[in-house]
């Protein structure tokens, strides 16, 4: 018995009918998944404690970090999921954009909070 199925469940649940990209990625789909595992997740650890304490050191690379999600799923996945391949466009767009909206606004907000150099000398 594994401890997995109500994650296999809820990610079934979410991609059968909305995500066909999710439900059978292809090879690029898995390398970036890697990345945002391997290589986002300790940046995620920087980026949350920098902006928790207020650091300005963190305004270029948090740039970088918003610029490089806000081009991945906004061209790459978005424009997969409703311009692309009909096999692989989305059956359910409110479903699939409850889910990854998200993905794309939570880093335009990071972007605009380090639009001005020394992001963290002034309200937002």
């Amino acid at each position: 018995m594994s401890p997995w199925p109500p994650f296999v469940d809820s990610n079934y649940w979410y991609a059968h009918d909305a995500d066909p990209l999710f439900m059978h990625p292809p090879d690029w789909m898995r390398i970036v998944t890697g990345l945002s595992a391997f290589v986002y997740m300790p940046f995620y650890v920087v980026l949350v404690f920098a902006l928790v304490r207020g650091l300005n050191w963190i305004q270029l690379p948090a740039v970088m970090y918003a610029t490089m999600i806000v081009t991945l799923t906004g061209i790459v996945v978005f424009g997969v999921e409703f311009f692309g391949d009909p096999a692989m466009r989305t059956g359910n767009p409110a479903k699939f954009l409850a889910f990854n909206l998200p993905y794309v606004l939570v880093p335009l907000l990071l972007l605009i909070r380090m639009r001005a150099p020394q992001p963290f000398a002034r309200r937002f």
